[in-house]
């Protein structure tokens, strides 16, 4: 794991194998809608040879799914930046979200991207709107 000191957050280290498996992961299932369910088995592979938890990477993702599967519908830049924080939970840094095929609103700022995405921002999504 590795601990920014710039951050009260610690990311865990994964491997280029396991990045370049999540992006083709998320990607196909972007394009695919329903291809999630195949790829688990070799999600769970991945996990369990990074020493990460399954489970939570499973629910990370499908709330980004849930994320995105509103922002196409809406194109609202306010979900456009959650969907950027949720892939931060998803183990995606700026490189790899930026190989998703996901559009960006028209208002949106680019160096707000560029803060989302950085180690410092990336915290508990939504966590302000249930009171955390």
């Amino acid at each position: 794991m590795q601990v920014n000191p710039d951050s009260r957050f610690i990311f865990p280290q994964v491997s280029g194998a396991m990045k370049q498996f999540l992006v083709a992961m998320v990607k196909d299932e972007i394009v695919q809608p329903g291809n999630f369910e195949s790829g688990k088995k070799h999600l769970k592979a991945y996990c369990e040879n990074e020493i990460l938890d399954y489970k939570a990477l499973d629910s990370e993702l499908r709330l980004f799914f849930g994320l995105l599967a509103d922002y196409n519908q809406t194109k609202d830049p306010v979900l456009y930046h959650f969907l950027i924080l949720q892939a931060c939970n998803c183990l995606f840094d700026e490189a790899m979200f930026g190989l998703l095929p996901i559009v960006p609103p028209e208002e949106i700022n680019p160096e707000s991207f560029r803060r989302a995405t950085s180690a410092t921002d990336c915290g508990m999504v939504g966590g302000h709107l249930i009171g955390l």
